[in-house]
């Protein structure tokens, strides 16, 4: 079974764009979840207009706690169905590739048994000094996760500050127990509306809650100045 994933708040228009190109080019999913947190734009009307379409499709309200909590009741959701989870976001917009569904790809290297979590191409990004120079992740906006993945990690770290870096700290957290990252050979187009920038951002003492995120995952981790050796 795979579930798509989606956090929704306050972005109709990008709502309605990737959705439509989401339908465009790709079948291979079984249940579509929208988490709606409280949104004041329509966001929260789209939702149950799309629920109403195809009962494949489901919209879960919740008060506004924002990107982290609507991704970890996604994870929660899967796990419970025992489901492969794909996760996206409003920002994105899919491509129609030819003669080929760019899920049903992931969907089919998601049964190699290493494989821990997928991503297609420029689906993420390499950290900078923060954590580890140079160290690859793969981003939220586009990502594939096993069923064995969420059952032996589980999902999102809710003690990073404003959960910056969650992506991040989860890819390492796969590798950490010996699952491995896939790429597929596609590219979506990620923040095509992206104008006033991600809703933490905007916080006060965003600058200050950053670098208390990566010395909590250095921490964690033990890498940087954590890392000392006997």
């Amino acid at each position: 079974m795979l579930i798509i994933g989606v956090p929704v708040y306050n972005d109709v228009k990008g709502l309605r764009v990737m959705f439509d190109s989401l339908l465009d080019s790709t079948t291979a999913f079984d249940k579509i979840v929208l988490i709606e947190s409280e949104s004041t734009d329509g966001s929260n009307k789209t939702c149950d207009w799309l629920s109403s379409l195809d009962k494949c499709i489901e919209t879960i309200h919740t008060p506004k706690l924002g990107p982290l909590d609507a991704y970890n009741r996604l994870f929660e959701i899967a796990k419970k169905e025992k489901a492969d989870l794909f996760l996206t976001q409003t920002d994105v917009k899919f491509p129609a590739c030819y003669n080929r569904d760019w899920l049903a790809d992931m969907k089919k290297v998601a049964e190699v048994d290493e494989c821990g979590i997928i991503t297609c191409y420029a689906g993420g990004g390499t950290s900078g000094p923060d954590f580890i120079n140079g160290y690859p992740w793969v981003g939220a906006w586009c990502t594939y996760i096993p069923y064995r993945t969420i059952e032996k990690i589980g999902g999102y770290d809710m003690n990073i500050p404003l959960g910056y870096g969650v992506d991040i700290d989860y890819t390492y957290a796969i590798q950490s127990i010996g699952l491995k990252i896939y790429v597929v050979n596609y590219w979506v187009d990620h923040h095509p509306n992206y104008n006033e920038g991600h809703e933490h951002e905007k916080c006060s003492d965003f600058e200050q809650k950053k670098k208390e995120a990566f010395r909590y995952m250095r921490e964690k981790w033990k890498v940087g100045e954590y890392n000392v050796v006997d």
